[in-house]
């Protein structure tokens, strides 16, 4: 119970809020209260050896015809312990009652607020007090008597039976949620104001008095709503004539909290996970495979820091990158660069920074690239990208990718009017080309009136095409004076053929917004000299897409036209060492299409267009081993292709011949998409909110489908 793996989904045909969830006694059965009204009955049974969650039936409570909304609104929701009946109240203050499974409403058992009001003093009744009904609770051991609590304050005990109030409880306050002694003898009502109220059941009959009347106060409160938000746990028998609960479980706005009410002090227990659901956006994610399990016990530094599982106190080393390497024509308008602590700075246990790199100008770092065995961490900014040496802590290059128009990038962070106006700009640059490109079709011959007529046509083509942006927008070259195309898109490194097809060598290759690929040779000296000698490098190629589309991806493939394993994986006997024998190819995926070339020549060998009609672009790429659900000896390596429009597209290797398509994130979420993350495996994970994940596998080997079962 509560155990990781131990889950049942369902998912509502409505896209609407899920309110309420109550359980069926004894039943494996629940039902949901949605925001439209809407009531759904849910089973879990059992399938081919697993449990499922499946929806049963579905019902809307309808009132008499010319009724407002507010007589059949549900605001509680109360299941009979006879596992037939389903006690719904409303903002009208009558309590229906509907039949399970069947969701029919038995018209003849509806308790109405004038029934409820013929037991209530005169001067009270003037208060509208039955106008909400807040919460239903059954008598613990009279299955035939309810509570009925109203919001403004009035609680009934009603007889099924007799159709009757047998007590009322007049509250001053407004009331949040009611709860019954075990025994019956007793209940408690939590009000809005943080107070609670103890009242008896008495068997004379005798109007009630409240036994207590608090509101919590001291330095050890709580603050949540006693009546919506908590629950305790507690291992006594259901015969037990009082509860010993053991933790309290509350469920705050952003956070689930457990405390400890066995302890003195009321600690609050640590969870098993890193942070607290809903604590804060997630705004960046990777995933990591293959860890090996020398990784906690050593210092496979990550990015710029090190690993240590000991508090450590010590100066961070601090290098500049200047990324426009003093060109002239370029003005940085943005904000100055953070400055830098002196001294010693004491770190906790963990991942621990040793050095710093500025980039100047202090622009978003937009990609980053770490070889662990050559000791080098590359990044990209919307200048350009820089190559460090993260042993020696030195800088080995920098380059610069801003083309003159590239005055947009030295304004400061990206923002929604900007890429407004330059989106704008472009439309209208299309608009007048095709105008242009259209005329010269029809060579000026016709009379004005049809040249005018066709013109007005364009224009109102033109401007639904903009309307229609990007889904439907047919693809076409990039202009090179498009803004942002000196944005670095990717890192890649490579132990590949670059020069020649005799020697392979280490080397680094960027990707641009404006579709020029780069690509650098580097020499690393060996371990016995990789102190003292300095890491060089040297431009050996840059390539430059015709159609100028993103650079969102660069691979190469070895001898056997497999993708180069990690060299971490291979240093740790997780994965094979590629073949160096054969000749080796490059990969290029685009917004827009795949390209193979040739290594060392970097000729262009064959390539797989996305569907221009419907305007799709690639917006994440990885390539993904797929192993068979029948052997362990057979898997092949393919690209996990995520678009704009939210499908996924699985493209063999090396042949980009399309497999399969699905549908995964709708194309209107757009930060579901930006989100999403893929694995080497074939799975995936993807932001269904700010801070919660989806996790989905396009693998028949590895499913994330949870496979429980309740007896």
């Amino acid at each position: 119970y509560g155990a990781p793996g131990v889950e049942f989904m369902g998912l509502h045909e409505e896209n609407n809020t899920v309110m309420q969830i109550h359980f069926i006694p004894d039943q494996c059965q629940l039902v949901t209260l949605l925001d439209d009204n809407s009531l759904h009955l849910w089973s879990l049974k059992q399938h081919s050896g697993a449990s499922e969650l499946r929806e049963e039936h579905r019902f809307t409570l309808k009132g008499p015809p010319g009724s407002p909304p507010s007589a059949t609104q549900i605001t509680a929701v109360l299941p009979h312990s006879s596992r037939e009946l389903l006690y719904l109240g409303t903002e009208s203050g009558n309590i229906f009652v509907v039949e399970l499974p069947s969701f029919r409403v038995l018209e003849d058992r509806t308790i109405t607020s004038e029934a409820v009001l013929q037991r209530v003093p005169e001067d009270y009744c003037n208060r509208r007090l039955c106008e909400l009904v807040e919460v239903l609770r059954e008598h613990p051991k009279n299955p035939d008597q309810i509570l009925i609590g109203y919001s403004r304050g009035l609680i009934v005990l009603w007889d099924l039976q007799n159709n009757k109030v047998t007590h009322h409880f007049l509250g001053s306050q407004q009331l949040e949620n009611l709860y019954w002694q075990r025994d019956g003898s007793k209940f408690i009502s939590c009000h809005y104001d943080g107070s609670y109220t103890q009242w008896p059941v008495s068997s004379d009959n005798r109007q009630p008095e409240p036994l207590e009347n608090l509101v919590p106060y001291g330095q050890k409160l709580v603050s949540i709503n006693l009546g919506q938000s908590f629950l305790s746990a507690s291992m006594n028998l259901v015969s037990a004539e009082f509860d010993d609960p053991s933790a309290m479980v509350v469920l705050a706005e952003e956070e689930l909290v457990v405390i400890d009410l066995k302890t003195a002090g009321w600690p609050a227990v640590h969870p098993p996970y890193l942070a607290s659901l809903h604590c804060s956006a997630i705004t960046c994610s990777h995933h990591v495979s293959n860890i090996p399990l020398k990784l906690l016990s050593c210092s496979l530094q990550v990015l710029v820091m090190e690993l240590n599982d000991e508090d450590a106190e010590h100066v961070v080393d601090h290098a500049e990158a200047d990324l426009l390497q003093d060109q002239e024509g370029y003005r940085w308008k943005g904000h100055e660069k953070l400055k830098t602590r002196e001294g010693p700075v004491r770190f906790e246990a963990g991942f621990q920074p040793f050095v710093l790199v500025q980039c100047q100008p202090p622009a978003v770092v937009t990609s980053l690239a770490l070889h662990s065995e050559w000791k080098l961490v590359a990044f990209g900014t919307s200048h350009g990208f820089g190559l460090f040496d993260h042993q020696q802590k030195r800088l080995v290059f920098v380059k610069c990718t801003l083309h003159p128009s590239d005055q947009l990038a030295l304004e400061g962070p990206l923002s929604r009017v900007k890429s407004l106006k330059k989106s704008l700009r472009q439309s209208f640059r299309r608009i007048r080309r095709s105008r242009v490109s259209s005329r010269k079709r029809r060579g000026g011959s016709g009379n004005a009136s049809e040249v005018q007529e066709a013109n007005a046509k364009f224009d109102q083509d033109a401007l639904q095409e903009m309307e229609l942006a990007p889904v439907q927008r047919k693809i076409e070259a990039r202009s090179a004076e498009d803004s942002f195309t000196g944005f670095v898109r990717t890192l890649y490194f490579a132990d590949t053929f670059l020069r020649d097809s005799s020697r392979h060598c280490p080397s680094l290759w960027a990707g641009t917004n404006g579709g020029t690929v780069y690509a650098f040779c580097l020499r690393v000296p060996p371990a016995e000299r990789r102190v003292d000698e300095p890491v060089r490098a040297e431009q050996a190629k840059e390539i430059q897409l015709m159609h100028r589309a993103p650079v969102v991806g660069i691979l190469v493939l070895d001898g056997r036209s497999t993708p180069l394993p990690e060299p971490l994986e291979v240093a740790h006997d997780l994965s094979k060492s590629p073949d160096m024998q054969g000749s080796h190819q490059l990969l290029v995926v685009s917004e827009e299409q795949f390209k193979v070339f040739t290594l060392p020549k970097v000729s262009s060998k064959l390539k797989l267009k996305l569907t221009a009609l419907e305007g799709c672009r690639v917006r994440k790429v990885m390539v993904a081993n797929f192993g068979s659900c029948k052997t362990d000896d057979y898997s092949e390596n393919d690209l996990a292709v995520l678009t704009n429009l939210g499908d996924i597209q699985i493209i063999s290797l090396p042949f980009l011949k399309l497999q399969i398509r699905y549908p995964c994130i709708r194309k209107e979420d757009v930060s579901g998409i930006a989100s999403c993350v893929f694995t080497k495996y074939g799975q995936g994970f993807y932001l269904i909110s700010p801070s919660e994940f989806e996790r989905f596998s396009l693998s028949t080997k590895w499913l994330v489908e949870p496979r429980c079962v309740v007896d």
